[in-house]
């Protein structure tokens, strides 16, 4: 029986889903794969930074494409050779920033029910993760991390664009995702990521969270459904 699991990891941007996401993998010996960000495999978010309204769609559009196909990935790989799958942000996660876009203007009604038909399009191919983690953070420290990762990594500089009333608000529509993943059935595991915690902190935590993962038994064979809707 397989007994691996596809596990996402959620949280607003600056919770530090990269490190924790790479970590968890590791530890459960496991494929890892990553957000899209500037420097791999997402070359309209610096544009996008600059000209939200200009292109949100065509960003969302690529990211969906990019995660759509993660999943995919991480599915062949849980199913076909019983491997567990972390991922840094799921396609689940992308209908957070659709939902943003949409509210604060940068999405029309109709370029955000283009999105709504790709997505459900998508969707008779993406099964359930088993398993979702969400790093809690408040947003004015993930703004504070955010800044300070902007200093050291260049792939990051777009960053800077990046306000407080847009992660509070991003904070909303990612909870909503939360929410509605635990009441399909996903096993979701919340972590207060507030504190700054060394390596040999998070990986403390890390290895707690990997005895969880494999000793979790998915209450139901049949979990692995096509959703409905987000």
């Amino acid at each position: 029986m397989n007994t691996s699991k596809v596990i996402i990891i959620e949280g607003i941007i600056g919770a530090g889903k990269t490190t924790f996401s790479n970590l968890l993998a590791n530890e459960l010996n496991g494929l890892w794969l990553r957000e899209p960000d500037e420097k791999n495999g997402n070359p309209y978010l610096e544009k996008f930074y600059t000209n939200q309204t200009r292109w949100a769609l065509t960003m969302q559009l690529h990211l969906l494409n990019m995660r759509y196909r993660m999943h995919l990935n991480a599915q062949w790989t849980h199913i076909n050779m019983n491997k567990n799958v972390v991922i840094d942000r799921s396609y689940f996660g992308d209908t957070a920033f659709a939902r943003l876009q949409l509210n604060n203007g940068s999405l029309t009604v109709d370029e955000f029910n283009t999105y709504t038909m790709c997505y459900q399009n998508m969707t008779s191919n993406v099964l359930l993760p088993q398993i979702c983690i969400y790093l809690d953070i408040k947003p004015e420290i993930a703004s504070e991390r955010i800044s300070k990762r902007m200093a050291i990594e260049t792939g990051r500089i777009c960053e800077n664009a990046i306000d407080i009333d847009y992660l509070k608000k991003l904070e909303i529509e990612e909870k909503h995702v939360i929410d509605t993943l635990q009441k399909m059935g996903v096993y979701v595991i919340k972590l207060d990521w507030d504190i700054d915690r060394n390596l040999d902190e998070i990986m403390v935590i890390i290895k707690d969270i990997a005895n969880k993962i494999k000793n979790y038994k998915v209450p139901d064979m049949f979990l692995d459904l096509h959703r409905k809707t987000m």
